[in-house]
């Protein structure tokens, strides 16, 4: 059984070559896999597929770098994890470097659920909303400037 530093060093590696079944592999068989922009992948047959698809296509050549955030039991056999990833683009419509969070679910050294989000500051989602800017003054900056 995997440890969650080597599932995650494992899929670095994948991703950095370029290879879904690889990736994939890391999931359980009936894993779910929330994408970056929320499309529902169910299973590692499905999860390789499209993680194949994105790396011969946008993210061809990219570098992926994941670190754990946090780790905790939530029962004898299932562990939450937290990681948080940069992915350095080189060329194409998603050229440049990107973050992210990611929530897995791991049984038994496998990942049973995996959800990525985007991260951007709440200033460039809200389109520097001033009144919910008033509300809510976290982390309230752009990230372009």
């Amino acid at each position: 059984m995997m440890t969650v530093d080597e599932i995650i060093a494992e899929m670095t590696r994948a991703w950095n070559a370029g290879d879904g079944a690889a990736w994939a592999a890391n999931f359980a068989e009936d894993a779910d896999f929330v994408d970056v922009v929320g499309r529902v992948q169910r299973g590692r047959q499905v999860i390789a597929a499209e993680h194949q698809k994105i790396f011969d296509t946008i993210y061809k050549d990219s570098r992926l770098e994941i670190r754990r955030m946090d780790c905790r039991p939530i029962s004898d056999d299932v562990l939450l994890i937290h990681t948080s990833s940069t992915l350095q683009v080189p060329d194409g419509p998603r050229a440049g470097e990107w973050h992210a969070i990611q929530t897995k679910i791991v049984r038994h050294g496998q990942i049973l659920s995996f959800h990525n989000t985007g991260r951007t500051s709440l200033a460039d989602f809200t389109a520097r909303d001033e009144d919910l800017g008033r509300l809510s003054p976290q982390d309230w900056h752009r990230t372009d400037s």
